[in-house]
């Protein structure tokens, strides 16, 4: 029935060609992406979804943990403070820029000296929420630098963790629901961890360009994103999580084909 169904479009699409309607007018009357991914499938994974009032009561239980490593990034060996520094008066390492994104593609398990991320960052196109972040589960992946809060994170949970097959992520349910936080196991049952509250998706302006930005509801947190690498295959996002105006680790973000 299915492969019935994808010829019937197929051939509405060449007809519609023939007829001088354009390949992109006629994408549009079929909403050929539609097809493509009902054609691919998306994967059986079991995601469990958590009432609203979860993420408030649980933010509001663990407040004094969260005051805690908003206060943590305040004593990182670096001062990473970035959002007014211009990209010309950071040195770097002198690895060409091309390099430091191909080992983060590689995912190469190495540590990035900080200057190296931002002058990448500074480089890549920006995302959009709308377009980019919203409607989407992510698995993420940090990239240490040597002394930030997240490779805290990275060392003492995410590592020991990953030897059980789990591993974290995103997922953006829409503009003003997402959840900042998901685990998930061998990216076939997705739980939400609500300890740091609801976060919502816009576009907000960090080192002189507006970028989708994923906000905390009820933390002084930020994360912000640029595109690193995006094709029909894969997309994956270079992300910074901010503490106000102190920068507490660097992430990748990759796209997962789960709904």
């Amino acid at each position: 029935m299915a492969d019935r169904w994808y010829f019937f479009v197929y051939y509405l699409l060449v007809n519609l060609y023939v007829k001088g309607v354009s390949m992109a007018q006629a994408e549009k009357i079929v909403n050929l992406k539609e097809v493509q991914a009902r054609k691919r499938g998306k994967s059986e994974a079991q995601v469990i979804n958590l009432p609203q009032f979860v993420y408030d009561i649980t933010q509001y239980a663990l407040f004094p943990i969260n005051y805690l490593i908003g206060v943590a990034c305040e004593f990182q060996p670096n001062q990473s403070k970035w959002d007014n520094v211009k990209s010309s008066a950071i040195q770097g390492s002198g690895k060409s820029l091309e390099e430091i994104q191909q080992d983060i593609l590689d995912e190469k398990d190495i540590v990035f000296l900080e200057e190296d991320l931002v002058k990448l960052y500074d480089s890549l196109p920006t995302a959009s929420a709308e377009e980019d972040l919203i409607g989407r589960t992510w698995r993420g992946r940090i990239l240490r630098t040597g002394g930030s809060v997240l490779d805290f994170a990275q060392n003492f949970l995410v590592r020991p963790l990953s030897e059980l097959g789990l591993s974290w992520g995103k997922r953006y349910k829409s503009q003003h629901i997402g959840d900042p936080l998901i685990v998930s196991w061998q990216d076939k049952i997705f739980v939400p961890i609500p300890a740091w509250g609801n976060v919502g998706m816009t576009d907000i302006r960090w080192r002189g360009e507006v970028t989708a930005t994923m906000n905390y509801d009820f933390q002084p947190w930020k994360d912000y994103f640029r595109i690193l690498h995006q094709s029909d295959e894969k997309t994956v996002l270079l992300g910074v999580w901010t503490h106000r105006d102190i920068a507490g680790g660097w992430f990748t973000l990759t796209l997962l084909d789960v709904e």
